[in-house]
């Protein structure tokens, strides 16, 4: 059967779906029953999944008999539901990203899970759940084939039948690889958090402490320094075991990571326990960025990521799209970033640097900062002076980190700007690929003649947009005009969200550089 035939879900499809539903109705019909039957969970369990069993697998039957799925010439076309029935047409042209994603169980059943995502859906548009193993393949491959096919310019450029398009292997991650990528990683701290909140729930719940930890009445009794050195043995244990995990949690997630190249697409594959197979056109890439963490800087490693059009909301709750590689080396940066965007020479990049106003602003900003909370410790350290005196140096140093930060660049057809604090974010942007150019200042801002120059593509969203910040207002207004002419359009028309429409004004004081 070829996938231009009407064609039905792999048959686990009904375990699998019963099995989701139930998860989303297992857990609070367990409370409400255990509720309503005066606590006697073994009685309620039973007839919890007695009654809740019936239905779902009836239901995820039905859905397997009806969901159809098959390719109409440049088209994939679905057919699902029960009661209300729906028909979907997605146009191949407009396939955004393929994905194949096996999870620990359907890695054992031999069946997989492909997702498909279209450019501006901002969700996944078909979840074809569950195929077969070689039925995903097909599937997929067939899908890119008619892609290129269509973006190609029509059925008369379809490949000959069995030619594959030249792969090129770009990256290959190993064990060690994956474990300096973990114990460099910024999740450290919250994973340490995570646990600490943890124990704080174990805490608050009625149960037995175990006989080794010490008994909470004591702890009252003992010395501040004892107290102390308590406390920072604590926290330091909780920042060891969230390194770990870390560690651990790169392993697991991105063991065998390869990532490979063809003519048009960038493909990568990587997992342990759930495996993942993705595929992203290079033609749909609006973006590639670079996120160096404090750790990784004097390492001279990074993460590289791509901003693609649309997107998942797990994406866009993340900040942006997954990273395709989670480690580099900075002596790898421009053979990769030329792979994706090409024509870039990153390495002889010249950056602008932020007006020297940006730095006083910084440090105004992080003195009231630490001053908060070196307020918020007086209450716990004597003597009550003692949390103030690290406030102005720490802003200093703080500032002049944020300001070394910032900057951006122009390069023949590209846009290139960075920022952050303790991570350094770089966004490389094409210009074809500039949806709109914003000039924005804020009240302090325009005070001390300063402006912010934000660059849009058609990644959307507050956080993924590249931002030039706390240039002098003269050159950001120049910078707009610059980046709205390589664009090919100019400023007044670019569409702009209600909420920052506002027009800036010139500043009232002086606003050269």
């Amino acid at each position: 059967m070829t996938p231009s035939e009407p064609q039905r879900l792999h048959p686990f499809t009904v375990v699998f779906d019963a099995a989701a539903t139930a998860r989303g109705f297992l857990v609070p019909a367990l409370f409400g029953g255990v509720s309503a039957g005066g606590g006697e969970f073994e009685s309620v369990l039973t007839w919890t999944l007695a009654l809740l069993s019936v239905p779902t697998i009836l239901f995820a039957f039905a859905r397997y008999l009806t969901f159809r799925y098959w390719l109409a010439g440049e088209e994939l076309v679905i057919d699902s539901g029960v009661l209300s029935r729906r028909h979907r047409v997605i146009p191949l042209a407009r396939i955004q990203n393929i994905d194949v994603r096996e999870s620990a169980l359907q890695r054992i059943c031999g069946v997989a899970e492909l997702r498909v995502e279209t450019a501006g859906a901002g969700e996944t548009e078909a979840t074809l759940r569950v195929l077969g193993r070689a039925q995903a393949e097909s599937l997929r491959e067939a899908l890119l084939a008619g892609r290129r096919t269509v973006v190609a310019g029509g059925d008369d450029a379809e490949p000959a039948a069995g030619e594959a398009e030249p792969v090129r292997e770009l990256a290959r991650l190993s064990a060690r690889d994956l474990i300096i990528a973990g114990a460099t990683a910024s999740e450290a701290g919250i994973v340490a958090a995570a646990l600490g909140g943890a124990l704080q729930l174990l805490d608050d719940l009625p149960i037995d402490l175990p006989a080794f930890l010490p008994d909470p009445e004591r702890i009252v009794e003992l010395s501040e320094d004892t107290l102390l050195i308590a406390v920072v043995s604590i926290a330091g244990g909780l920042l060891l075991i969230g390194w770990i995990f870390s560690i651990l949690g790169a392993l697991v997630t991105y063991h065998g990571f390869t990532l490979e190249q063809t003519s048009s697409e960038l493909r990568k594959r990587y997992g342990l326990l759930s495996r993942r197979e993705a595929v992203v056109p290079l033609e749909r890439v609006q973006a590639v960025r670079i996120e160096e963490s404090w750790i990784r800087q004097p390492l001279r490693l990074a993460a590289l990521k791509v901003e693609t059009a649309g997107g998942t909301p797990q994406e866009r709750q993340r900040g942006g799209a997954e990273a395709f590689l989670p480690l580099a080396r900075a002596a790898d940066v421009q053979r990769l970033v030329e792979a994706v965007l090409g024509g870039l020479d990153y390495d002889a990049l010249r950056f602008r640097p932020a007006h020297p106003r940006a730095r006083r602003r910084a440090f105004i900003r992080y003195t009231i900062v630490l001053a908060l909370v070196a307020a918020g410790l007086t209450f716990a350290l004597e003597p009550r002076w003692l949390p103030f005196l690290p406030v102005l140096p720490l802003a200093w140093l703080a500032a002049g980190r944020y300001y070394r930060n910032l900057g951006y660049a122009l390069a023949p057809g590209f846009v290139v700007t960075r920022a952050g604090l303790l991570d350094r974010i770089t966004w490389i942007i094409p210009d074809r690929r500039i949806q709109t150019v914003h000039l924005i200042d804020s009240p302090f801002q325009r005070r001390h003649g300063l402006a912010d120059v934000v660059v849009d593509t058609a990644a959307g969203g507050r956080l993924r947009e590249a931002e030039a910040k706390d240039i002098a207002y003269a050159d950001a207004l120049a910078l707009v005009r610059e980046l709205a002419a390589r664009a090919a359009f100019t400023p007044a028309a670019a569409p702009r969200p209600a909420s920052a429409a506002r027009v800036p004004h010139p500043p009232r004081g002086s606003g050269g550089s």
